[in-house]
């Protein structure tokens, strides 16, 4: 439809991995849940969502064809989330160089329910304060003269989180939540595409970053050698993940291969703790995916992919998927 001289959609998307119920055969009972579902208005050169949307911090994500309710790499480097928000995007240049700036939702990933329909906020909307963010990106349709559209742009997150400590004194103070990013996904030649993300940033486990971890709540420091207890510490972490994917000049050009490693590196200094706990220092992960499409709607693939999580104290635990994976495109 139209509104004056700006076009209005909308779109609402579901999948089937909001949970299962507790009954016997609940693994066949995939419960609905949303995952965008927004209204967008788009002039010549500005747009403005309203709705639940992906955001513009670190948005690229891998390929795969096993990776369908959670992308690929989430906690091993891929920052992602769809959340409810305002966005306003802005086209400069013929679409060439775009900015988004949001005000989000401030999902912290750190939600406590007391009951089955009682959702507690969790500690990013007791902060009372929103998500904020920007992301400017450089696109091209015609990349390195490969005649396919590529893009690089960078991302900043800002928001709090109010957290109350566990050890006496119990303290109770606003943590920032922030992110810096830059993404990529281009073609080097007609048969090769690089994509990836590189981030750095603190509390930010409602994006699945710090391996799911926010903020330490019994935070220490050595002093003559004795640890003593200094509240609340955000848990800051880096890493990213980057793929590349080939296609060879095989039957019609409908194979193509993927390589791709991730890492997320929570930094060891801000997991000290007066009681031992056994935090997550370190996930590394790595895929290969091979994906044959049929035809341009129907696609096959196979996805072999280790997932290396490293313990303060327990160490290293490792887990190999092999995964089958077919997908229809309407």
């Amino acid at each position: 439809g139209k509104i004056k001289n700006a076009r209005l959609t909308g779109i609402i998307e579901a999948d089937f991995f909001g949970g299962s119920p507790a009954i016997g055969i609940g693994e066949n009972f995939g419960v609905v849940r949303i995952r965008l579902a927004n209204a967008k208005l788009d002039w010549e050169k500005t747009s403005v969502t309203i709705g639940q949307d992906w955001i513009p911090f670190a948005p690229q994500n891998p390929v795969s064809i096993a990776d369908a309710a959670i992308p690929q790499f989430a906690a091993a480097g891929n920052n992602w989330a769809r959340l409810p928000q305002v966005k306003v995007e802005q086209r400069f240049n013929n679409g060439k160089i775009v900015w988004q700036g949001a005000v989000l939702a401030p999902q912290t990933g750190d939600s406590n329910a007391t009951a089955n329909f009682l959702q507690q906020p969790n500690s990013g909307a007791l902060s009372r304060l929103p998500f904020f963010q920007t992301r400017l990106s450089f696109n091209d349709k015609n990349w390195f003269a490969t005649k396919k559209a590529g893009s690089i742009g960078v991302s900043a997150h800002y928001g709090r989180s109010r957290v109350a400590s566990t050890s006496a004194p119990i303290i109770e103070e606003d943590i920032d939540s922030y992110g810096v990013a830059l993404d990529w996904n281009f073609s080097l030649h007609k048969r090769v595409s690089w994509s990836g993300e590189g981030f750095y940033g603190q509390n930010l486990a409602g994006f699945q970053a710090g391996v799911f971890q926010n903020y330490n709540t019994d935070y220490a420091i050595r002093q003559n050698n004795v640890l003593v207890v200094n509240g609340v510490k955000g848990i800051r972490t880096s890493g990213g993940w980057t793929q590349i994917g080939f296609t060879p000049n095989w039957n019609q050009d409908k194979l193509t291969l993927y390589g791709s490693i991730g890492l997320d590196d929570p930094k060891n200094v801000d997991l000290v703790n007066l009681r031992a706990r056994d935090f997550r220092s370190r996930n590394l992960a790595w895929a290969f995916d091979a994906i044959y499409k049929f035809t341009p709607q129907f696609q096959l693939g196979l996805e072999f992919r280790q997932l290396n999580t490293y313990y303060l104290i327990s160490g290293r635990k490792r887990a190999n998927h092999l995964n089958l994976g077919a997908a229809y495109s309407f």
